[in-house]
């Protein structure tokens, strides 16, 4: 009883409080009913179009595999390494391949003090573009001058606040042309390369292709694109790019049919390098997921088997041909009695850890869509890699080479790369698509005869003649439990008699 008139009394006592606020505040407004809604509306806060609905189409686009070419509201800037990849054990590791050891290239690490030797070696790398283009400094200066302003807005807001337009329009233009002398000299394998050797020595030199691909040392795309066109005016540098692009690729010079650039300008060299790199079998299952209403996270992201494990299932590893579509470069086709995995042929080279990482990296920051293409590459190759018989089926096939000496060193590189996120769409694909070929009883048992006994040929000239010896066996032993009328005359008598009273050699 006590409790109900505690309780009463302070329901009368909130009346009597709200009653002297709404008088006190509004004099006008004298009484409120207890009954009555009160609704508080922010001005301005109801926009007639969802922002958010626009970015979330975006990111399905994108995941679905498809380019944009509609350019979006969103500031896209060259951004820095997340933080996150940085922490636990494999990223304090991997810590060292997001920095620069030779140049720096943009605001973020300019000036560091063990890099200043490649500052002096710019000023030779401008003076020799100039003289590609046949054209004067100040030419190239004001051309870079042109869009000074979108290239500082590329960077994140306050990084570039200490340089002055003057300033920051001769970093841009030094580091430019830094770039792109570097990369025609590859390309085209111009003995003027050896410039490198004398101004950065040959450590130093092997060491540049590893920092113009560092996520943080990139240079805005806009700057690129206006130098290429003063050296490179009828196609814009594009044979140029795609030479090096293959020489990171493949390891080879050879111009593909590829084209380097899409119908969205890149943000910087490392996207659009990242876009050319791969592109996935997009043509993935949606219909797959829905029969199969398989949304457990887990089980969409697990692994499978290694090469030498899909071999012993019938599944084996293909190079995927030279005049096949670039644009399918994992693909797997479930045969009558074996399994088919095609990949495209890669290098790999002591850099490419560190760019892989970076265009990890790239994939993993914010406020940028994407269909996180390189890095369900990645785990792809580490569900395939898991120990040195892997490297090497892989070699035997064409489908990888590498300049790291041992082929555990290459098992070790996609053990350490840790991809956090990846397209479930395109990696649960073809992992539905083994699995679904590996449960076919029929076909792992015809798998397992021909690893067993039809791997090489001694194993299938032994199989033959233990054959016609079983056979041979089962005939004697059958025709001495019945034998043969001797007043037979025919020919097929006659032989099987022979065979008969023949002795089989014995086994060594």
């Amino acid at each position: 009883m006590l409790r109900f008139y505690i309780i009463n009394y302070i329901y009368s006592f909130n009346l009597i409080f709200r009653y002297v606020r709404n008088t006190a505040s509004s004099p006008k407004e004298t009484e409120m009913l207890e009954s009555e809604d009160v609704r508080i509306e922010i001005p301005g806060n109801q926009p007639t179009n969802n922002i958010n609905v626009g970015v979330v189409r975006e990111w399905e686009f994108c995941i679905q595999g498809h380019e944009i070419t509609q350019s979006s509201e969103r500031k896209r800037q060259i951004e820095k390494v997340p933080p996150l990849l940085l922490k636990g054990e494999k990223g304090r590791r991997n810590g060292e391949h997001y920095e620069p050891t030779v140049v720096s290239l943009g605001p973020y690490h300019h000036n560091r003090d063990h890099l200043s030797a490649a500052e002096n070696y710019k000023l030779i790398t401008l003076e020799e573009y100039c003289l590609s283009c046949e054209k004067r400094m100040d030419t190239l200066y004001n051309k870079v001058f042109e869009v000074v302003e979108d290239a500082r807005n590329c960077y994140i807001d306050g990084c570039t606040d200490e340089f002055t337009d003057e300033q920051f329009n001769r970093m841009m233009l030094h580091d430019g042309c830094f770039v792109l002398f570097f990369i025609e000299s590859v390309a085209t394998q111009n003995n003027k390369l050896m410039l490198n050797n004398e101004h950065l020595g040959a450590l130093g030199f092997a060491t540049v292709t590893r920092d113009m691909f560092l996520l943080e040392n990139q240079i805005p795309f806009v700057v690129l694109k206006v130098l290429l066109n003063l050296r490179f005016p009828e196609d814009g540098g594009e044979s140029i790019l795609n030479k090096f692009f293959n020489y990171l690729n493949y390891g080879e010079f050879t111009k593909r049919e590829e084209k380097v650039f899409g119908k969205k300008q890149p943000l910087h060299l490392l996207e659009l390098y990242r876009s050319y790199f791969i592109s996935l079998f997009c043509s993935f299952g949606s219909k797959v997921d829905a029969d199969r209403k398989d949304w457990n996270y887990v089980k969409r992201n697990r692994s499978f088997a290694s090469v030498t494990e899909l071999k012993a299932k019938g599944i084996f590893v293909k190079c995927t041909s030279d005049d096949e579509s670039s644009n399918e470069d994992i693909k797997f086709h479930s045969r009558f009695c074996y399994g088919e995995l095609q990949l495209v042929h890669r290098a790999v080279y002591p850099n490419s850890k560190a760019i892989y990482l970076n265009m990890i990296a790239y994939e993993m920051c914010p406020h940028n869509p994407n269909d996180f293409r390189v890095s369900t590459y990645v785990r792809v190759m580490k569900s395939l890699v898991i120990n040195h018989e892997d490297v090497k089926e892989l070699r035997n096939n064409n489908v990888l080479i590498h300049s790291l000496g041992r082929d555990e060193e290459v098992m070790k590189m996609y053990e350490e790369i840790d991809a956090p996120a990846v397209n479930l769409y395109m990696f649960s694909q073809l992992r539905l698509g083994i699995e679904k070929h590996c449960n076919n009883k029929y076909k792992t048992w015809a798998a397992e005869l021909i690893n067993v006994y039809f791997s090489s040929p001694w194993q299938t000239v032994a199989l033959l003649v233990a054959t016609a010896i079983l056979f041979t066996t089962f005939l004697q032993t059958y025709f001495t439990v019945r034998p043969l009328p001797d007043e037979s005359s025919g020919d097929i008598v006659k032989l099987l008699r022979r065979c008969v009273n023949s002795k089989h050699p014995t086994p060594a």
